[in-house]
């Protein structure tokens, strides 16, 4: 397989894994801690984020090794039995056992534990599963060819991104109009890629890799803007674990970043 810089498209993806694995366990850590770890599952992705981590790096530095690829499908079942796991406790314990339940559902939305985020850790472990397929040579996984699998995969996890930004972003009153910034590229971007998925032309492998380059660049511009949400809190960097425990999640925008790199190799792939 051709390579970009010395490293295959895999081995691209497995580094894309890691640096977005680390960002999804840094806001885990805030929020737990914030908590008091007060469930002593909320240790979990503790555990299972830098293992799944450490065995994308392993990949990275050796793709070919056998022992390797079953070392990151075994991190890469425990992310996502950790994810799904971690989206029933904030459902049951965030949402269904408060005062309200479901009659209050927006305001624990906005104000509880983020629903959507411990699946982004399994997403990430269903991107490990494919690299390890791919790096085992197989051209397809059940049925369907990895490029395209991994256009569908940005697609649905885009989309779950999109809906957690909106959450947040509600809740902060939109007190910038940079916080309208994932309700259009990123948008734009999954409808590019799902007529990417059932139609791979020319126009729409053009349109598709261009959106994702945007996307790319709204996530590095979301990046800077919760750093400097952090800094706008009272006190700003003065009293840093406070406002890191109170701002933006300082690793959310980096989500978008991530997909749109496994977009961009998927592209790379066709």
């Amino acid at each position: 397989m051709s390579s970009f810089l010395g490293l295959s498209a895999f081995q691209w993806l497995a580094l894309i894994i890691a640096a977005t694995t680390m960002l999804i366990a840094m806001d885990a850590v805030v929020g737990h801690y914030r908590h008091s770890f007060s469930y002593r599952l909320q240790f979990a992705p503790l555990l299972t984020a830098p293992f799944l981590t450490f065995t994308a790096l392993l990949t990275v530095v050796f793709p070919e090794g056998e022992g390797v690829r079953q070392v990151l499908n075994a991190a890469a079942w425990l992310a996502i039995v950790t994810g799904v796991i971690g989206f029933g406790y904030h459902a049951y314990y965030g949402v269904l056992k408060k005062p309200g339940g479901l009659k209050w559902l927006l305001h624990y939305l906005m104000y509880g534990a983020p629903l959507l985020l411990p699946l982004a850790l399994s997403a990430m472990g269903w991107l490990a599963l494919i690299v390890a397929a791919g790096l085992s040579k197989s051209p397809t996984i059940l049925g369907m060819a990895i490029p395209t699998l991994l256009i569908v995969f940005v697609v649905i996890v885009l989309t779950g991104s999109i809906l957690q930004a909106a959450i947040l972003h509600y809740r902060g009153a939109f007190n910038t109009p940079a916080m309208y910034a994932p309700f259009t590229i990123p948008i734009v971007t999954v409808f590019a890629g799902i007529w990417m998925a059932l139609d791979p032309s020319h126009w729409a492998r053009a349109a598709f890799a261009a959106l994702l380059w945007l996307t790319l660049l709204t996530g590095f511009i979301g990046f800077g803007m919760h750093l400097r949400g952090l800094d706008r809190q009272m006190g700003g960097l003065y009293v840093p674990l406070f406002n890191l425990m109170q701002g933006p999640p300082q690793g959310a925008p980096g989500l978008f970043v991530g997909l749109a790199g496994v977009g961009l190799v998927a592209v790379y792939l066709l």
